[in-house]
C-alpha cells in the first residue's frame, strides 16, 4: 500500500541548554507558591499513556545484515504483528513502514497511540522542551504529520509539549478537525502558555464525538453560546480541566451535553465559578485550587461524591473565603469534603447546615471530611 508515512523516525531534539525538570516550562524559583501548585496538580492527574518508551525498538538494518539473521518477525500472521505494532510509541511504529509494503499497511491498519513526549529523543515527559522555540515547533510539526498520514482511529492522544499562541489557531483548528474525523478515545491535551491561561480552544472541540475521556490544560474554553445544534460529548465519560478559564454557562452547557459523564475534577479555575451541578450520570466531582463562589447541585441523581479543596473566592484569599455549597436533589450522595467550619456555608435544602446539626435527614448518609481531621492529598 502506498502512500504518505509519518515522519517521524528520528526522534526531535532537545535544548540541553536548560535544566530538563520544569513544570510548564518555568523554573521552579520563578513561580509563587500558588502557581508551583496549581502546576503541580496538572501535571500530577495527567493520565498515563497506555504504551511506553521503556523498551526501545531497533530497526538497524546494517547490524541486521551483519549478522546475517533472518526476517521471522515479517512472517508472523498480521494479528500478531498488529498486537506488536499497538505496544509501540507512534515513532517506532512509523519506523516500521520502511521495512516492507507489507507493515506500512499494517501501520496505517492498526489503531494509533499518540504521544507528543515519545516524539522526544529522549521519549521522556520530564524532558519536555522547556521554552517556545525550535523543539516545541518541530514536536508540534511532528503531530500534525501523523494525524495527518494516519488514517485514524486514535485510541489515545497525548499533547503536551507545545507552546501554542495565536499564531497556531490554524493548527489547532486543523487538529480537532482530523480528531473528530478519524475518531479519538481519550484525549490529553495541555498549552504551555506563560502566563496562563493562554490560547482559546476552537469550538472543533466540541465535534469530537467519540472523546470518552478529556483533560484539558492552560487553555480559555471555547464561547459555548454560538455552537451548532447538536454538538456535544455523547460518550464523554471522565472531564479533567485544569488551569482553565470558563465561563458558568459553558459549564452548564458542558454538562448538559454529556449525558454519560461520571467524573468531573476542576483544578486551578482561573476565573471565579458559581457552579450548577445538573446532570444525570455523574458520580463525582471535585474542585480544587480554584476560585470558586458557590457549587449547587441542582439535580445530580447519581452524585456520590463532592470535593472541595483548597479554593477561594474573590473576596479572599486561599484558604479563608466563604463558599456556599448547595446541595438540592443529590440522593446518592454519600461523601462530601473538605469542609471548613466557619469558611464553608452549606445548604441542603432550604436548611442552612451548622457544625454537629443533625435536623436534616440527608446528612445521616453523608460522610463529611472536614479540614481540621483530614490531610487532603490528591490520589494518582
Amino acid at each position: 500500500m502506498s502512500g504518505p508515512i509519518c515522519p517521524t523516525t528520528d526522534p526531535v531534539g532537545e535544548d540541553t541548554t536548560v535544566p530538563p525538570r520544569m513544570l510548564h516550562g518555568l523554573a521552579p524559583e520563578t513561580l509563587n507558591l500558588h502557581s508551583q501548585t496549581m502546576l503541580t496538580f496538572l501535571y500530577s492527574f495527567l493520565p498515563k499513556p497506555p504504551v511506553s518508551t521503556i523498551a526501545r525498538l531497533r530497526c538497524d538494518a546494517t547490524a541486521a545484515a551483519a549478522a546475517e539473521t533472518a526476517d521471522r518477525l515479517s512472517r508472523l500472521p498480521d494479528d500478531i504483528l498488529r498486537r506488536v505494532l499497538s505496544c509501540l510509541p507512534a515513532k517506532d511504529g512509523a519506523r516500521t513502514t520502511v521495512l516492507s509494503s507489507r507493515w506500512r499497511g499494517l501501520w496505517r491498519s492498526e489503531p494509533l497511540v499518540l504521544v507528543d513526549t515519545h516524539l522526544l529523543s529522549r521519549g521522556d515527559a520530564e524532558c519536555r522542551p522547556a521554552r517556545a522555540g525550535a523543539v516545541s515547533r518541530a514536536v508540534t510539526d511532528a503531530v500534525s504529520a501523523a494525524l495527518k498520514a494516519h488514517p485514524g482511529p486514535f485510541p489515545f492522544v497525548s499533547l503536551t509539549c507545545s507552546f501554542m499562541d495565536a499564531t497556531d489557531r490554524r493548527v489547532l483548528a486543523r487538529w480537532f478537525q482530523i480528531l473528530a474525523t478519524k475518531g479519538v478515545d481519550e484525549l490529553v491535551f495541555v498549552n504551555r502558555p506563560w502566563p496562563l491561561p493562554g490560547l482559546p480552544l476552537p469550538s472543533s472541540l466540541f465535534s469530537c464525538a467519540s472523546l470518552s475521556r478529556l483533560c484539558l490544560g492552560a487553555w480559555v474554553f471555547p464561547d459555548t453560546t454560538a455552537l451548532p445544534r447538536g454538538a456535544g460529548f455523547p460518550n464523554l465519560r471522565e472531564l479533567v480541566l485544569g488551569c482553565v478559564v470558563m465561563k458558568d454557562k459553558d459549564l452548564e452547557f458542558l454538562l448538559a451535553v454529556s449525558p454519560v459523564l461520571e467524573i468531573l475534577a476542576f483544578h486551578g479555575s482561573l476565573a471565579s465559578l458559581h457552579a450548577r451541578i445538573s446532570n444525570q450520570s455523574l458520580r463525582c466531582a471535585q474542585f480544587c485550587l480554584s476560585i470558586l463562589e458557590e457549587v449547587a447541585v441542582v439535580n445530580a441523581p447519581s452524585l456520590e461524591r463532592l470535593f472541595l479543596w483548597r479554593n477561594w473566592s474573590e473576596r479572599g484569599h486561599v484558604g479563608a473565603m466563604s463558599t456556599t455549597v448547595k446541595i438540592g436533589h443529590a440522593p446518592k450522595l454519600r461523601v462530601l469534603g473538605y469542609l471548613e467550619p466557619g469558611v464553608h456555608i452549606l445548604q441542603i435544602g432550604s436548611t442552612i447546615i451548622k457544625v454537629r446539626a443533625t435536623a436534616c435527614p440527608l446528612i445521616s448518609q453523608i460522610a463529611f471530611l472536614f479540614m481540621n481531621k483530614v490531610s487532603a492529598r490528591s490520589n494518582r
